[in-house]
């Protein structure tokens, strides 16, 4: 079931729906009756994909995701804060390689994030969210509690939930580490809106803490609009790979919004 979800949601995305096009633009040229359409096909896979690498497109749509919460530079002191909850993204353990390896770029930039904030609050622990990806293998909480010790963390301080595999699912388990009292919450700062939804509706007290900021730092949330349209100008000049897979995130983080709305998760 996991799977033809996963099928039909990339189906429909940007790099679901470019890769369509393409394929039936050229299977109809080489069958020949059909070549106008296919070629009609063709161009328009073309234009899809200059549209979402030649232009800020993805900037533009990240950065409404990333905007709603603030890097969380200093954490509040008005408050007792005891637990930093990272929630996980990707990771696969392989014993050939260093484990800073083993995590997936967003991963590794959550739980450096949620490093960064814990040596900040002394006398505070590192939860650490996410179960098995696959049947046998070693829950991502668990790497990132091995990432954590070799970066000087005792064991006395991660805490670990090392059964869930979703945001929804995190933040449940989660709340049976944290009951009540207010936490940070750390995840990547396009995922943070939907992340704090989810722990509010459950009654949770999260603080929120934005990690692997990308689109906020050339759209930073106080400039004006001659600013924007300069940096939104700008953004056509080069084209980037990287778009088309922050686009990517961008839909599925905004297909999940709208999911858990209808499951009313948040």
């Amino acid at each position: 079931m996991n799977a033809l979800k996963s099928f039909v949601e990339f189906i429909f995305s940007p790099l679901g729906v470019m890769t369509l096009l393409l394929c039936a633009g050229f299977i109809l040229s080489v069958l020949g009756r059909t070549s106008r359409w296919g070629r009609r096909l063709v161009l328009t896979g073309v234009f899809f994909f200059f549209l979402f690498t030649f232009t800020p497109l993805a900037e533009v749509l990240i950065r409404s995701l990333e905007r709603h919460y603030p890097p969380l530079l200093t954490p509040p002191v008005s408050i007792s804060i005891k637990r930093i909850v990272v929630l996980s993204g990707y990771a696969e353990e392989y014993f050939t390689v260093p484990v800073t390896s083993n995590l997936h770029e967003e991963t590794l930039y959550r739980l450096a994030e949620g490093i960064r904030l814990y040596k900040s609050l002394p006398g505070s622990n590192l939860v650490l969210s996410g179960g098995s990806l696959r049947r046998g293998d070693k829950p991502v909480a668990s790497i990132m509690a091995d990432f954590a010790r070799e970066m000087g963390i005792p064991d006395k301080d991660i805490l670990l939930e090392g059964k869930s595999l979703n945001t929804y699912e995190n933040l449940l388990e989660v709340k049976k580490i944290v009951g009540s009292d207010p936490f940070i919450l750390v995840t990547s700062a396009y995922a943070l809106r939907r992340a704090m939804a989810v722990a509010l509706k459950l009654g949770m007290h999260p603080i929120g803490a934005p990690a692997h900021i990308w689109a906020l730092q050339h759209y930073p949330p106080k400039m004006d609009r001659t600013e924007w349209f300069l940096v939104v100008l700008d953004g056509f000049s080069y084209p980037s790979p990287a778009r088309l897979a922050y686009l990517q995130l961008a839909y599925h983080e905004y297909l999940g919004y709208a999911w858990y709305k209808l499951l009313g998760r948040i």
